[in-house]
């Protein structure tokens, strides 16, 4: 089988890690050339990439498309470009001409509804953002809650106040296109030029522009009736045609992989039933930092759009995803506070762990989905699997970011792990197992703090500039090394490729690296 992929940008979460899922499912995942792709703030030469399209899809299974990539360049590009309009929205229709000459050629194509970052940071947003970050965010909110009747006329009056005309102007303009592109997109999907379309929210809450843009998206496809049988345009049912399905939900760099998975599961005939096991009694009502509700939702949207269902734990499933739930401090861990969060976690935590051996013994898949902090996996869960649990032996794991980005990822792993049947198989999954243990909790938890004191140490900077990269990489590889040394049924076998370890923006939040066999 083999599958195209144009990414949501160049990072490895969206590069890498369909690939390396595509391996344990033993599919051939073919990506755009890197020199035609995104990096970082520049963006993508969005006219080659279509042409690419169009030459390698006649050799294709399927076709996952990243709708922000073939109409702006990228993730990046999306929220700071000044592309009009017309020629964002014409860009698409590469999708209609792959489509009409390859009618049976499944399109799958997903875009996030922009976000706005509550940060007084540009790094991935325009430059203004650097000053008026957490007022725009405010001002987001204010403007939603006013539209759905709550009185703040005067409270929005003296946020306008503080920020300037033509930055406000501006971000409202480029949303205002941005939705376009979406309403483009649902559009192709009734038409037919597309088979299935995701529209994810980044960084979303229960308020602001984000979800008022949404609810927008939503009514329209009420009205379309997508995903549903409804009549042809003449009025007559004529077998009553099946338009696309859409899928809507908080999510971003997950979406490639799980659709990757949706489409191997599809390939094999197969809706994997997954059982969920939550780690704390209630934790499932939690509403996870940067999502819009309860994590026991973003738990059957990411099972759904992989394409398999909620089962029960007497349904026989082909999966368990043991999910450590979200803490009710809604913040990335802190070692302030790491004594609290044992004691009130512990013993929850040993259960499920306990749960998650037992099942191995019985012959049973299991994922572990750690979405109690963004960002990083729980220590006391860590320092429990380490000690109890057959690592190697995983369906899946995930600690990273947000709860969407983590529980995809990790069911997209899992579903590809029942198909590992070589040993070529089994050790691509080996590879991506360790690859998510290494970096959602050997880097990420350990080492990406490290890093940033030592360099606080030495350079009075948390981050590294161009000048540093060369050592600040080499010392994050020996520290990776380390961390592989800690891992049962890993340590000794595995390492850090040497010299493969990078920073893709020249920033700490995100690494790359290689794994080989030792």
């Amino acid at each position: 089988m083999k599958v195209g992929l144009l990414p949501l940008d160049e990072r490895p979460v969206n590069t890498r890690y369909p690939a390396m899922i595509a391996a344990i499912a033993g599919v051939e995942l073919v990506l755009p050339p890197d020199d035609l792709l995104s990096h970082f703030r520049e963006p993508a030469r969005c006219d080659d990439l279509a042409a690419w399209l169009h030459a390698i899809a006649p050799a294709l299974d399927a076709l996952i498309v990243d709708v922000e990539m073939l109409a702006f360049g990228g993730l990046i590009a999306s929220r700071i470009s000044d592309d009009p309009p017309g020629i964002a929205l014409s860009r698409l229709d590469m999708l209609r001409a792959i489509k009409n000459e390859l009618p049976d050629l499944p399109i799958l194509a997903f875009n996030v509804i922009t976000r706005i970052s509550n940060a007084d940071d540009s790094t991935e947003e325009p430059h203004y953002w650097a000053t008026y970050g957490t007022r725009l965010y405010r001002l987001s909110q204010l403007l939603d809650r006013a539209a759905q009747g709550e009185p703040l006329t005067d409270e929005i009056a003296a946020l306008r106040a503080e920020i300037p005309p033509e930055a406000l102007r501006d971000m409202l303009r480029r949303r205002l296109r941005n939705h376009m592109v979406n309403l483009a997109s649902l559009h192709l999907l009734d038409a037919g030029a597309i088979d299935l379309l995701v529209l994810s929210s980044d960084d979303t809450s229960p308020f602001g522009l984000g979800s008022r843009e949404k609810r927008w998206l939503a009514s329209w496809a009420d009205l379309l009736a997508l995903g549903r049988h409804h009549p042809t345009i003449d009025g007559q049912e004529q077998g009553a045609r099946a338009a696309g399905i859409l899928l809507m939900y908080p999510g971003a760099d997950e979406v490639g992989c799980a659709l990757l998975a949706r489409i191997i599961n599809q390939h094999v005939g197969r809706a994997p039933r997954i059982a969920p096991i939550y780690a704390i009694p209630g934790g499932e009502e939690i509403v996870a930092p940067y999502e819009d509700g309860p994590v026991r939702l973003t738990v059957e949207r990411q099972i759904h759009a992989i394409g398999g269902t909620v089962a029960t734990a007497d349904a026989a499933p082909d999966l368990w995803l043991a999910v450590n739930t979200p803490s009710p401090r809604r913040t990335e861990w802190d070692e302030t506070f790491a004594a609290e969060e044992r004691e009130e976690r512990y013993n929850h935590l040993d259960a499920l762990v306990d749960r998650v051996s037992e099942l191995q013994e019985s012959g049973q898949q299991v994922i572990v989905a750690d979405v109690a902090y963004p960002n990083g996996a729980d220590p006391v869960l860590m320092e429990l699997l380490i000690e109890k649990v057959d690592l190697a032996r995983l369906a899946g794991f995930g600690a990273w970011n947000t709860a969407g980005n983590t529980i995809g990822t990790a069911l997209a792993q899992g579903c590809a792990a029942l198909l590992a049947t070589t040993p070529a198989q089994r050790i691509a999954h080996l590879r991506f197992l360790l690859h998510r243990f290494v970096e959602d909790w050997g880097y990420q938890h350990v080492v990406r703090r490290a890093a940033r004191v030592m360099l606080e140490r030495t350079a009075g900077t948390r981050e590294p500039d161009d000048t540093m990269l060369g050592a600040i990489c080499r010392w994050i590889e020996t520290h990776l090394n380390a961390r592989i040394g800690a891992l049962p049924g890993f340590a000794g076998r595995w390492r850090i490729t040497p010299g493969s370890t990078r920073l893709p923006w020249c920033r700490l939040f995100e690494v790359d690296f290689a794994l080989e066999m030792v």
